[in-house]
This record gives structure tokens, C-alpha cells and sequence, in this order.
């Protein structure tokens, strides 16, 4: 039985999402420095910086369940995505211990304009989406 857990553990922590992972799951940038470049080429007014950890169910989740989900895709198209591992080099404004993190960032100022920490479910995350863009505009 301690055999059969073993192996489990270990193939789960094989399994477990990267940064690098999420962003190509996502079709995301890896550089905050990139992703607003991008945004500002594409006229776009928020970026959403994901800061996730290696081996972190939280952030797996979040990435699997909430931020692929077609729905949410669909609202997140008007910004651009960044996923980065938590000890990545980040602004100290977005340096984080709670992963996953999730900051709404203000193309123009550059701040955020709304944060949420944890896994946050569907119906929560498009409320933060709508809630942000109306904070920019």
C-alpha cells in the first residue's frame, strides 16, 4: 500500500503545472515586459499577471478549471495573459508568497487595478474580469 501512494505522489508531482506549462496551456506571455508591449500594440487596456508555483494544486486548478475554460477565454481576450513562476523576476507591487496570484494590471500606469489570491472558481473570476475592465476605462 505505502508502494502504491508512493507512486501516486510522485507521478502527481510530475504532473504538476509549471509557469512555462500554464502559459503555453493559455497561449500566454512568460515576460510582464512582452506582455505590455503587446498590449499596448494591440490597444489593449489590462494585462492579467498569473503567479503560480511549481507543484501547487491551487494554481493547477486555477489553470485547468477556471482560466481554460471557454467562457472565461472568451472575456480574457481583451487583455493580454502573462503567467510567471513565483520566484520569477516581477516588480516588487506584484511579488507574492499566495500563489495562485492574480493581478489586473493598468497598461497605461502599470498598477494593479484589482488582485485576488488562491483558486478562485468561474463565476468569481468573470466577476474579477468585468470588475477590472470597468476600473480602467
Amino acid at each position: 500500500m505505502k508502494t502504491i501512494l508512493m507512486f501516486i505522489l510522485i507521478v502527481g508531482n510530475l504532473l504538476a503545472i509549471t509557469a512555462e506549462d500554464a502559459a503555453w496551456l493559455l497561449d500566454a506571455q512568460t515576460d510582464l515586459s512582452k506582455a505590455y508591449e503587446k498590449a499596448k500594440a494591440q490597444k489593449k487596456k489590462l494585462v492579467l499577471l498569473v503567479v503560480v508555483k511549481d507543484g501547487c494544486h491551487w494554481c493547477e486548478m486555477m489553470v485547468h478549471e477556471t482560466l481554460r475554460d471557454p467562457q472565461i477565454q472568451k472575456n480574457l481576450k481583451e487583455m493580454v495573459t502573462v503567467v510567471v513562476d513565483v520566484n520569477g523576476k516581477l516588480p516588487k507591487a506584484f511579488q507574492t508568497k499566495l500563489t495562485p496570484g492574480i493581478f489586473f494590471i493598468d497598461v497605461k500606469r502599470k498598477k494593479s487595478v484589482l488582485e485576488n489570491f488562491g483558486y478562485i472558481k468561474k463565476g468569481g473570476f468573470l466577476i474579477d474580469i468585468v470588475s477590472a475592465s470597468e476600473m480602467v476605462e
